[in-house]
């Protein structure tokens, strides 16, 4: 995935071409003063990746949960 870099005053000045380019970019890194201030997506991309780190956030609660001896809803279904 590309990452493109775009001054701010850029950002500005060319916003309706550079949010058509979000899909081919993967990512642009906004700057301001040559330092980097924040991140453009595509909707769809940010969505996927929330529900990614949903699952990841899940997960790692059930690791948890398992290493310290919480017993699994399904073990109680099954006695």
């Amino acid at each position: 995935m590309a990452v493109r870099i775009v001054g701010v005053r850029r950002l500005r000045d060319e916003i309706a071409a550079i949010l058509e380019e979000l899909s081919e970019a993967g990512a642009i890194i906004v700057t301001q003063r040559g330092e980097g201030r924040a991140v453009l997506m595509d909707l769809d991309r940010y969505n996927e990746l929330l529900e990614r780190l949903e699952y990841l956030e899940d997960s790692l609660e059930a690791l948890q949960a398992t290493e310290e001896g919480a017993v699994r809803v399904t073990d109680l279904l099954a006695e």
